[in-house]
């Protein structure tokens, strides 16, 4: 079987779910698979069985979003990975795939009101929660030298918990005051990333997410990668992935935050527990590699 799988390049980083998913199919699945650009003519490029086009978050950059999938009798899947940063062409580019994945599950009900019944009853569409690559993020056996850890990018509008990342880190930088904070550096495209944000994560007795919206972010999966005890704000798909208490914690408030990010950095033996069984819940289930499965599953590749 020939794989296509489209992504651009021209978006000055690399850690995206594209490159996982080129990764897995690649170098761990062992598959005939093809990178191409989504734009042009990339018929040229030959016939293939399965196309995947694989989007994240770069709406202001030259992505072509008008390119279609050449129409040569393969399957087209879609895995859209950034619906919540989308600006109307993710959801209106959906509709000329076979399978959508969204791994954000709020988004299949607003595509489903926004799309014709002729073309959602022909498609099989699914929710696709995130996931991390255990070589991207991997568990550090180090020792622990802050207290709380937050790596992410600065946000000043409310989440749908009413929070803003820039005052909720104010408040927990003077509440704990051995806090690491770490962000994209573009003059150091290695720091806070992969290895180095691992180790972080590993360093710290807790690990903090603060999501943008609503859905499981990409930090959950790759904080449980690391191995590290994950405090996240509650979200309403964490229960359906995750047992809250056992692979990780959830808060609703910051005070809340506050109270359980302070009980767990003086109860080591409850929290490397959760740490544990969060990093064992992650490797059966939450890896890319698991997540190509499924889509193979689902489209009759393995069957």
């Amino acid at each position: 079987m020939k794989i296509a799988i489209y992504y651009h390049t021209c978006f000055g980083r690399n850690d995206g779910p594209p490159l996982y998913y080129w990764n897995c199919l690649l170098n761990k699945l062992k598959l005939d698979v093809t990178h191409l650009a989504p734009e042009g003519d990339t018929s040229s490029f030959g016939k293939f069985d399965y196309h995947f086009l694989v989007d994240y978050g770069e709406d202001g950059l030259p992505v072509d979003h008008e390119w279609k999938i050449p129409d040569d009798g393969g399957k087209k899947i879609y895995v859209c990975s950034d619906a919540h940063l989308d600006n109307g062409y993710r959801l209106e580019k959906a509709k000329q795939f076979d399978y959508v994945f969204f791994n954000q599950k709020r988004f299949i009900g607003e595509y489903l009101e926004r799309t014709p019944k002729e073309i959602t009853d022909k498609q099989v569409i699914q929710w696709l929660p995130h996931a991390a690559e255990p070589q991207a993020y991997p568990h550090f056996e180090i020792v622990k030298k802050y207290d709380v850890a937050f790596i992410g990018h600065m946000q000043d509008t409310p989440n749908y918990n009413g929070m803003t990342r820039i005052d909720f880190l104010d408040t927990m930088f003077k509440e704990f005051p051995n806090f690491y904070f770490g962000t994209r550096n573009p003059q150091k495209p290695a720091a806070n990333m992969f290895e180095d944000a691992s180790k972080k994560f590993c360093q710290s007795k807790v690990v903090l997410n603060i999501s943008i919206r609503d859905d499981l972010n990409m930090r959950v999966f790759e904080a449980l990668s690391s191995g590290s005890f994950l405090l996240t704000n509650y979200l309403p798909t964490v229960g359906e992935r995750f047992e809250d208490g056992k692979h990780l914690v959830t808060y609703k408030t910051q005070e809340e935050a506050i109270d359980k990010a302070r009980y767990y950095i003086e109860h080591d033996d409850e929290r490397e527990a959760i740490a544990k069984a969060g990093h064992e819940e992650f490797l059966k289930h939450h890896t890319y590699e698991e997540r190509i499965r499924t889509i193979f599953e689902i489209i009759g590749f393995l069957s």
